[in-house]
């Protein structure tokens, strides 16, 4: 997992943004508060796993370590990802789909017992949330948003063979959890750049012990319906049942194309 100073790095970073968002009117915009608008948007993330997963029962659990800077181009199987949002006025609806099919290959804490393990981690992330417009002026708005995530994550581990014969283990859970965030966006002056970002905070006990997300984004407005943006993601889950442990962190870049209409 990575250290206390990276992720407040992030959490500041985050703060920034949305302390460049907040100052300004909370009056929604008169001209779009009567008709429906949508946002489509599909993005590549380019994401590393860092973290602790189960392996066999009675064996302590293995670390996974795959960097997305380094070594996720050999790892990464399949990965798409979506967002969606209709609103009208200061309500809306807002989803984020997220799959991933990601293998890595590390050293196991068994000593001579086995080589290494080869894990293989295929999840899906929904997220369906409720949004309220707080704020808009110009090229300025700030979101709340209140929902629910479903996870599900599968898990091949195979402990390679050392004194003991090679062993595989499959294991596979899904839950739902609570979420609660922000998200916005901001015009860089009167060009035709902009930073947007949100975060996320979750489960809190109901389905994993917690878990937050966080994304912050460079984008250019390329005209009145279309945007692209590059940015970086980092998520963090700790979820724990029975003999089933996923206590991961995933961060990367992020590579997205908008529409709205």
């Amino acid at each position: 997992m990575t250290n206390n100073t990276h992720r407040f790095s992030i959490l500041l970073f985050c703060s920034l943004l949305f302390f460049q968002i907040l100052p300004f009117s909370a009056s929604a915009d008169p001209s779009s508060s009567d008709q429906w608008e949508f946002q489509l948007a599909p993005y590549a993330w380019l994401s590393g796993q860092n973290g602790t997963v189960a392996t066999l029962p009675g064996l302590p659990p293995a670390d996974v370590d795959v960097d997305f800077y380094d070594d996720i181009w050999g790892n990464i199987n399949l990965a798409g990802m979506l967002v969606g949002e209709a609103r009208k006025g200061r309500y809306g609806l807002f989803m984020d789909i997220v799959y991933t099919d990601i293998e890595m290959e590390d050293p196991v804490p068994y000593g001579i017992l086995y080589s290494a393990v080869d894990t293989q981690t295929k999840s899906w992330m929904v997220s369906i949330a409720g949004l309220y417009r707080l704020a808009e002026h110009q090229n300025r708005f700030l979101d709340v948003i209140a929902g629910v995530r479903y996870w599900s994550v599968d898990m091949d581990l195979t402990l390679k063979a050392g004194l003991l014969p090679e062993r595989s283990v499959s294991n596979s859970e899904d839950w739902f959890d609570p979420l609660i965030g922000l998200k916005g966006l901001s015009a860089l002056g009167n060009s035709k750049f902009f930073i947007s970002g949100g975060l996320a905070l979750g489960g809190f006990g109901a389905g994993s012990d917690f878990f937050w997300d966080a994304n912050v984004n460079l984008g250019y407005q390329w005209s009145k319906g279309f945007s692209t943006t590059v940015g970086y993601r980092y998520l963090d889950v700790d979820y724990e049942k029975d003999d089933f442990l996923y206590d991961v962190a995933q961060d990367g870049l992020t590579l997205g194309l908008s529409w709205r209409f």
